[in-house]
């Protein structure tokens, strides 16, 4: 069974510029996620998927392989990560790399990642054919509301009290950090993790995503001045 790690990486991010290889203690993002696909002996073979030729050198530079660049029509603002797999399909045939098993996906803005916890995704989809996909994910907050005509509405049933424990509603959870799935023979498309995902419960750390600039800087302050709270998850 073939295991890829694939890091998207795109260079035309808008909420923070050229985000994915931002430095933290010298190191450009997208080479963290590189480091950790490293770590998992599960994985074959390390791929970056850019755009961009300097990010491809950059990638290049840090251990992952970058043969070919990401089509323009899969690089866009409103392109998904279904567009990238069907873009890795056709460039995979195209240079003659055999397809993969299972593909795990490793957004490099996602900094903090638990390899234990990574490889029960991998091995949960290893020893159970029935399963479509693993995702990683983190304890979220339950009491949601909305906005509507100037108005504050609960998304759940607040049987009519203005407060409600977090611990007398059901447990909610943030996804999108880590997804291993299935991709050799698998049809692609908007439901491309299927619908039987197994959960592995992380810790809250790894759900941090940076996507401003102060995502980026209480990343970078965790890392470079309280490496204590980090330990085993960088």
């Amino acid at each position: 069974m073939k295991i890829y790690a694939i890091i998207p990486a795109r260079s035309g991010s808008k909420g923070l510029s050229n985000k994915n290889i931002r430095l933290i203690l010298g190191k450009p993002l997208l080479s963290y996620s590189i480091s950790f696909a490293k770590r998992l002996s599960s994985v074959d073979r390390i791929f970056c998927s850019t755009d961009s030729d300097e990010y491809a050198e950059i990638a290049r530079n840090n251990g992952a392989e970058v043969p070919f660049l990401r089509s323009a029509d899969a690089a866009v603002d409103a392109a998904m990560e279904e567009h990238i797999l069907e873009d890795l399909r056709s460039k995979f045939a195209e240079f003659d790399i055999e397809e993969p098993d299972i593909i795990v996906w490793l957004r490099p803005t996602f900094v903090f990642r638990c390899v234990d916890d990574v490889e029960l995704c991998i091995e949960a989809l290893k020893l159970n054919s029935t399963i479509t996909a693993a995702r990683t994910v983190v304890r979220a907050e339950n009491r949601l509301y909305k906005i509507e005509n100037n108005i504050l509405l609960p998304e759940f049933h607040d049987s009519g009290k203005s407060m409600i424990r977090r611990q007398a509603m059901i447990d909610s959870y943030k996804v999108f950090s880590t997804d291993v799935f299935r991709f050799k023979g698998s049809k692609l498309g908007g439901d491309f993790l299927g619908r039987n995902i197994y959960p592995v419960v992380t810790n809250s750390i790894c759900g941090i995503d940076i996507d401003d600039n102060f995502d980026f800087e209480m990343v970078k302050n965790l890392i470079e001045h309280a490496p204590g709270m980090i330990n085993g998850y960088l």
